[in-house]
């Protein structure tokens, strides 16, 4: 009964495959984030080149759809049915007043934010289902 309360309140779903269903957004998340740290366009790079629980079209998440991983009764602040040791992750979403810059979420603090491309971040791909 308790992993029906979980299911219900999280809408997370561990396909035990290295995945995660998000039944709410209908996206499948990479379980774990990236074992190394990189740059913006290495993250997109690292998304589209992955292949993951037989699925070969991952992307890199909006900062939108990152922060729908953050629950500050968490800490870090993200379910623990993901893995993380990492504290910032990479969005796709780009700061529109200087686009050489793009959101990042730090999942230790549960905040987002906005470094240089070129910062080096953690990538947790997401695919649409």
């Amino acid at each position: 009964m308790s992993d029906l309360r979980a299911l219900v309140e999280s809408g997370l779903v561990d396909k035990e495959d290295g995945t995660i269903f998000d039944i709410k957004n209908n996206l499948l998340w990479q379980q774990s984030h990236s074992e190394e740290k990189m740059g913006w366009e290495e993250a997109i790079e690292y998304c589209k080149s992955l292949t993951l629980a037989g699925h070969s079209d991952w992307r890199l998440p909006t900062k939108e759809e990152l922060e729908t991983l953050v629950n500050e009764k968490y800490k870090p602040s993200i379910d623990p049915i993901f893995k993380c040791e990492a504290m910032f992750c990479w969005s796709s979403s780009t700061n529109v007043s200087t686009p050489y810059d793009a959101w990042l979420i730090n999942f230790r603090l549960g905040n987002t934010f906005f470094g240089s491309r070129g910062t080096s971040g953690f990538v947790r791909a997401v695919r649409d289902v």
